[in-house]
């Protein structure tokens, strides 16, 4: 008979923080998971397809597809003129909001320094949210395969929006015992950002969540004798100490950012270009810049983020910890205290993985293999082709 699987993800959790969580902590199997160059989007698609961003295509939330941009309508010569500033870029995406509902993770967040006059060539990545039946054009997700399969699950906290995932947990009601339990914790993430994962605030949640964990175990474990138990986090998180304006960076060197095509990620700025000439002037320009450096084609293939095109860039400046931008497409970056999408050889951004069954540790645990393991706990056929493997011993 299948042993029912409990997976606990905890977005952003770093294994040093389980000291806070005395309930996880106690199960008898740790280990540290290996995160990938980039942010949730392209750590969501490799969990729950088994493959690298470079094959699943996802990587950042917005990309170059002025063809299927949702602002394509902008192409009248006085409109992005005419809305460029603060108030009216907020009308737009509003505006864009009513015609355009993408249903990934972030739907369609507002767009802050970006010149309006390029809105018309940038679209989002991600159209449907990741338990929705084909998420992904490329691979098929855990959850369709488990459709596929007739298995039941249920999923509690994993909800569009929701700013309190962990009350969303606590506040499930969970009826028959399904073959596979899914609990997603989304709050680490947010709080590390604002406090730090080290803050009190952030460790008194911490101690909430644990407790949280520990009465749904207690819980389903009344209506079964035995029970897998998974949990993970998908990154760790960095104590930010320095923010970078790079605007004024290029303003320093006698240029504008505003001149081309870019987009600027926490600590990514991706850049497209008119011709040659204006790629050589960036790269000089970028070259005065400490704490960073270009990710060349070798980097990107290390990486596993070599695109087939140049959706996500035809340079990528990558800034390196503890730094960040300070002026990006979100925002202002006020609130950022701790961050993550930094290289992953860094230590700091481990996840965490613990189990109450033995798993493999000897070579590193990646994000590719959480389908591939999930598939062998609920006792179904691994597909072909994946870049992770189950890590059970």
């Amino acid at each position: 008979m299948l042993t029912p699987l409990l997976t606990i993800f905890l977005d952003g959790l770093k294994p040093e923080s389980l000291k806070h969580m005395p309930f996880l902590a106690s199960l008898p199997h740790h280990g540290r998971i290996k995160t990938l160059l980039g942010y949730s989007i392209a750590c969501h698609a490799s969990m729950y397809t088994g493959v690298y961003p470079d094959r699943h295509l996802l990587w950042f939330v917005w990309k170059y597809a002025p063809e299927t941009s949702p602002h394509r309508w902008l192409r009248t010569g006085f409109l992005p003129v005419l809305f460029n500033h603060y108030p009216g870029k907020y009308f737009l995406t509003k505006t864009a909001r009513l015609f355009y509902r993408p249903g990934g993770f972030f739907g369609m967040p507002h767009i802050v320094h970006l010149p309006v006059k390029y809105w018309k060539m940038i679209d989002l990545a991600e159209k449907k949210f990741w338990i929705e039946p084909n998420y992904l054009d490329t691979y098929p997700s855990l959850f369709d395969l488990l459709r596929k399969a007739n298995i039941e699950f249920d999923i509690a906290g994993m909800v569009r929006g929701a700013s309190k995932t962990a009350n969303e947990v606590d506040s499930y009601q969970f009826g028959d015992l399904k073959p596979w339990t899914y609990l997603f914790f989304g709050d680490v993430d947010g709080l590390s950002h604002r406090y730090t994962q080290d803050a009190d605030q952030t460790i008194s949640e911490l101690n909430r969540f644990d407790r949280i964990i520990e009465k749904t175990v207690t819980g389903l474990k009344k209506k079964t004798d035995d029970l897998t138990i998974l949990a993970f986090s998908d990154h760790g998180h960095i104590e930010v100490e320095r923010k970078i304006d790079i605007y004024q960076h290029f303003k320093s060197h006698n240029d504008n950012l505003k001149n081309y095509l870019h987009i600027i990620d926490a600590n990514f700025l991706r850049l497209w270009f008119e011709n040659s000439q204006q790629e050589k002037l960036v790269r000089e320009i970028l070259g005065h810049l400490d704490g960073g450096h270009i990710l060349e084609e070798d980097d990107l293939r290390e990486y596993h983020v070599l695109m087939p095109d140049n959706r996500f860039g035809e340079l990528i400046f990558y800034l390196d910890a503890p730094l960040v931008f300070s002026k990006t497409i979100w925002g202002w970056s006020r609130k950022i205290q701790s961050m993550h999408g930094y290289l992953p050889d860094h230590q700091g951004m481990d996840g965490f993985i613990a189990s109450n069954l033995p798993f493999d540790t000897t070579t590193p645990c990646q994000l590719v293999d959480i389908l591939p393991t999930h598939m062998r706990a609920l006792d179904l056929p691994i597909p072909d082709g994946l870049d992770g493997r189950e890590i059970w011993t």
